[in-house]
């Protein structure tokens, strides 16, 4: 089921890039007035929350134990999706349980993430997404014990695009980890975090460029170091701070989220890169 959503989404994002593009230095407009909600009740389980009284809204799963201060994965579904969609499908919920953090699922605007010239609705209206996706996360920090030093950002496709703008727009976060993404915005000087890029060689929907180097220069990194494990092609920079900036290739596979079928576990390749890479 995981991989018949991924081709659905494949194909409305490939209609959706082709169409009109974001003008060349068009600032996003605000979209919602969004405020710096004061925290909101966030049991144990699931709660949908309304920001600023909606029409944004997000989902964030607690688990039952939660020590504190706690980590938290931001993570963002693909163009057409939901957080509902992510969350009944990605597998983080069962993570968050066994290793004790917290997972927010926001919903983009008709489905869609103001990328930076990709992808609908949210690019046509010119949503200012990094405005609400910050906006969810104070919230979510006014609200439960987190840990700053341990807040993270994962997406698949148009939301693996909105994580490489969130991270170079913002300073919130110490990892990311793009999945079937790509970088469309300008990003001469990022905040330095540690970088993990899946990405599937044979994607003819959002074709394997590199995406990384701002994060490259940014984190001081060293030269990479490149591995093959049958499909698998790893490139790991080791950068100052002890960050990393990571791309991992996969030879025959698609636009898809890549699973153990496809000789890699990514949503445990991703946990286990954010375990490892706090900000210093």
């Amino acid at each position: 089921m995981r991989r018949a959503w991924s081709v659905m989404a494949a194909a409305l994002l490939l209609a959706a890039c082709t169409g009109p593009a974001e003008p060349d230095g068009a600032a996003p407009s605000p979209g919602p007035a969004l405020t710096r909600a004061a925290g909101v009740d966030l049991p144990a389980g699931d709660t949908t929350v309304e920001l600023d009284g909606g029409p944004r809204t997000y989902t964030v799963h607690v688990p039952e134990t939660l020590g504190g201060p706690a980590p938290l994965v931001l993570a963002l579904h693909p163009l057409s999706g939901s957080g509902a969609q992510l969350q009944a499908l990605s597998g983080w919920d069962d993570l968050a349980d066994a290793e004790g953090f917290v997972v927010v699922y926001p919903d983009g605007i008709g489905g869609s993430w103001n990328a930076g010239g990709c992808c609908g609705a949210a690019v046509q209206q010119q949503v200012d997404d990094v405005a609400f996706l910050t906006a969810v996360l104070v919230q979510v920090e006014a609200s439960l014990d987190i840990d700053p030093d341990r807040v993270y950002v994962t997406g698949f496709s148009n939301g693996a695009m909105m994580s490489y703008r969130l991270a170079c727009e913002t300073s919130r976060f110490a990892a990311l980890a793009p999945v079937g993404g790509d970088l469309r915005v300008p990003c001469a000087d990022p905040q330095p975090a540690s970088v993990l890029h899946v990405h599937g060689l044979a994607d003819s929907v959002v074709p394997f460029q590199s995406s990384d180097t701002p994060w490259l220069e940014a984190g001081e990194c060293g030269e990479a170091v490149a591995t093959a494990v049958g499909p698998v092609h790893t490139s790991t920079a080791a950068c100052a701070d002890d960050r990393t900036v990571e791309v991992v290739t996969l030879t025959g596979v698609g636009h898809v989220w890549p699973s153990t079928a496809d000789g890699f576990d990514t949503l445990s390749a991703v946990w286990a890169f954010f375990e490892e890479h706090p900000a210093p």
